[in-house]
């Protein structure tokens, strides 16, 4: 990657998501300020879109990079035939199939009876 942003995981996890249509700039900014912004950080749409725009320009120039453009204007999605890339979807994809510490905890737990099933 070319030029390392502070939005740069939550782009890649996005244009994953998106598959192979792509998404155009706006929603990947708009996605990436859903995941970013927070009451204690907030973060102006203006500079997640700037940073988003930059970012993929950056890592969309050459034949190997790890976005590429899509046919449209001004959409964007994983270059699949990029060495980088398939290791990046190969992790994000493990991340994602992991069962959560809450599902495992669930799922070990017996099945118990309300309180007052006793009276129904």
């Amino acid at each position: 990657m070319r030029e390392t942003s502070k939005y740069a995981n939550e782009i890649i996890s996005v244009l994953c998501e998106a598959g192979d249509n792509g998404l155009p700039i706006r929603k990947i900014a708009l996605h990436v300020y859903n995941t970013c912004n927070t009451l204690f950080a907030p973060v102006l749409i203006d500079d997640v879109h700037h940073d988003v725009r930059i970012w993929l320009k950056a890592n969309s120039r050459s034949a190997d990079s790890l976005v590429c453009r899509c046919d449209k204007r001004g959409y964007y999605k994983i270059n699949t035939s990029s060495q980088t890339a398939q290791q990046l979807i190969l992790q994000f994809c493990d991340d994602n199939n992991e069962p959560s510490l809450h599902e495992e905890h669930q799922n070990n737990e017996p099945e118990m009876g309300f309180l007052f099933d006793d009276m129904l």
